[in-house]
C-alpha cells in the first residue's frame, strides 16, 4: 500500500471554506433575509426622550416636542379621567437598532469574504494538484499501452 501525503493546500482550503465561509453566509443571509423586527429597544430598556436628542427629532404642529414640553402645552388624560401636564418624565421611547446591526453584519461579511474567497482558492488548487497526478498517470498508462 502506497502512503499517501495529504496536500496541505487542499486540507487548509477546506477547512478555510467550511469556517470562513459558514461566517459569510451567515452575516449576508441575516443582513439581507434576517428578521429586522427583533432589533427594537426591549420594552423594560426605554430611552427617556432627553437622550435621544443625537437619534431622532420629534415635531407636532411643526414646533420640536421638547419645545411643546417646556412650555407646558401638552396634556394627557389619566386613567380616572383627570386631566396632567405631560412632563419629559413621562414620554419614553423605544428605537429600531436594524440599521446599526445590518451595518455590524456586514462588516463582518466584507472581513470574511475575502478570507472565504483565499480559502475557496486554496481549496480548488489542492483540489487540482491531488486529481492532476492521476490524470497524468492515467494519460502515461494509456500511451504506454499503446507501444
Amino acid at each position: 500500500m502506497k502512503n499517501r501525503q495529504l496536500n496541505p493546500l487542499l486540507l487548509i482550503g477546506l477547512l478555510g471554506t467550511l469556517s470562513a465561509g459558514t461566517s459569510f453566509i451567515a452575516n449576508v443571509s441575516q443582513a439581507f433575509w434576517g428578521n429586522h423586527e427583533i432589533w427594537w429597544t426591549p420594552q423594560a430598556m426605554r430611552i427617556p426622550i432627553g437622550q435621544t436628542n443625537s437619534s431622532f427629532d420629534l415635531y407636532i404642529a411643526g414646533k420640536p416636542l421638547q419645545k411643546h414640553l417646556s412650555e407646558g402645552l401638552l396634556y394627557s388624560v389619566s386613567g380616572n379621567g383627570e386631566h396632567y401636564r405631560v412632563a419629559p418624565a413621562d414620554i419614553d421611547v423605544r428605537l429600531n437598532n436594524w440599521d446599526r446591526m445590518k451595518a455590524s453584519f456586514l462588516t463582518k461579511a466584507a472581513i470574511t469574504g475575502p478570507a472565504f474567497g483565499a480559502a475557496l482558492a486554496l481549496l480548488v488548487i489542492g483540489l487540482v494538484q491531488v486529481l492532476a497526478p492521476r490524470k497524468a498517470a492515467r494519460r502515461y498508462a494509456a500511451g504506454a499501452a499503446n507501444y
